[in-house]
């Protein structure tokens, strides 16, 4: 007969539930999760952000891109962009330069180029983005290939035009 007493301890029961590391590794992928979530919201904020501005600077380059095609137009852009007098002095320099590359300017599409397409350089017409600051000015520079062969450039320093040429 086996040897059988009432105080010897029985085996311990199988535990339930996940094991210690079982339960570290749910901590960090959920930690993991949290911070890739947050990584996610950054850049959707910072490419709408980046969206939102090229579609203002689109709009307005596609307008003054349109008064300079007439002699009005072009007065009304240098009056309203004090900066242009940086690399034309008088309005009248302004409007002379303006009437030369009247034949030169092309049309520009309403609706801007894709971002992916724009900073890989594959953009229709060729247009470069360059930006810097330098002692706490920002300045941006826009170059596109119009349809007629010119290069129509944009300068920009803190959101204020400051010069345009076609080239």
């Amino acid at each position: 007969m086996p040897d059988s007493s009432w105080d010897q301890a029985a085996p311990p029961p199988p535990k339930k539930g996940l094991s210690l590391f079982g339960k570290v590794a749910i901590g960090c992928g959920g930690a993991l999760l949290c911070f890739l979530l947050a990584i996610g919201a950054m850049a959707w904020v910072v490419f709408s952000k980046a969206t939102k501005a090229l579609d203002q600077g689109w709009a307005e380059l596609h307008t003054e891109l349109r008064s300079l095609r007439t002699e009005q137009g072009a007065r009304t852009l240098y009056r309203e962009n004090p900066g242009l007098a940086q690399n034309y002095p008088t309005e009248e320099e302004f409007v002379k330069a303006s009437a030369a590359w009247r034949a030169k300017l092309g049309d520009i599409p309403e609706k801007r180029p894709e971002l992916k397409q724009i900073l890989e350089g594959k953009a229709p017409g060729g247009i470069t983005l360059r930006r810097r600051d330098a002692g706490g000015r920002k300045a941006l520079s826009v170059s596109m290939r119009m349809s007629t062969g010119a290069t129509l450039t944009v300068e920009l320093e803190n959101d204020k035009l400051v010069d345009i040429q076609v080239d």
